[in-house]
């Protein structure tokens, strides 16, 4: 092979190589359960905003909004617009979650993402991960009675920015009912991954319980939920998953 050939191959395969070591070595970012709705945190937009440019994929894994709190039309006319051009500028992959179903939205979930699934296989390094919401494993009263859900809709928002308050009752109603009924939700989808024996699959990664929990020997990993200042999120490069939990506020 001549001289000039032999290194335009060797150029060839030097750009390959660098084009695969930048796929691998993608920091992907997990989000779920931020429940956005028609009222504003300017705070949260900035910190989503700072959060998502730090990155190169963003992976929504479900709830990102809240049907049950204002409609797709409120959602989408509202400020948190403000984020639509950041996530879809890293062609963010949307999970349908409980509280975000794609019956709740239209044509316009590409406003903000340039895929829509119900579960999302990421490749990372060596490394494969399954990714869903988890109400398809751990479904709640909404999926199993959509019926009821609707009836419970009128009067949701109200309670739901009642429970964002301060308040010796909130705190009591959380520690008393809204913990134990996550905690279930996260065992449920603890057993179910301890039960899966797949080689081919490193990590399975929920979100849907609220409970940002690592369950290693079962490969399970929750990405936790965005509330009250409080925020989870996971960081996924070259294989290795890191989770991080911040204050926004």
């Amino acid at each position: 092979m001549p001289a000039l050939a032999r290194k335009s191959c060797s150029l060839i395969v030097d750009v390959l190589l660098v084009i695969i070591c930048s796929c691998c070595m993608k920091k992907t970012l997990i989000i779920s359960d931020l429940h956005l709705n028609n009222s504003f945190d300017r705070e949260l937009s900035h910190y989503i905003a700072n959060l998502v440019r730090s990155v190169d994929q963003v992976i929504i894994n479900g709830d990102f909004w809240d049907h049950y709190i204002c409609s797709f039309d409120e959602f989408v006319a509202s400020e948190w617009n403000q984020l639509f051009p950041i996530l879809r500028e890293k062609n963010a992959i949307f999970i349908y979650g409980n509280h975000d179903k794609a019956a709740f939205s239209d044509e316009r979930v590409t406003f903000f993402s340039a895929k829509q699934v119900v579960e999302y296989t990421l490749h990372s390094g060596d490394k494969r991960f399954i990714i869903e919401h988890g109400n398809r494993i751990a479904p709640e009263m909404d999926d199993k009675h959509p019926t009821l859900a609707n009836l419970f809709d009128r009067f949701y928002p109200r309670f739901y920015f009642y429970m964002m308050k301060d308040l010796w009752a909130t705190r009591f109603i959380h520690r008393k009912f809204m913990y134990p009924k996550q905690e279930k939700l996260d065992v449920i989808l603890q057993r179910y991954f301890s039960r899966l024996d797949d080689a081919s699959v490193d990590g399975y990664i929920c979100g849907h319980s609220h409970i940002f929990a690592a369950s290693p020997t079962f490969k399970y990993y929750n990405s936790g939920y965005f509330f009250a200042g409080e925020a989870h999120y996971l960081i996924i490069e070259d294989g290795t998953i890191s989770r991080h939990s911040e204050f926004y506020w």
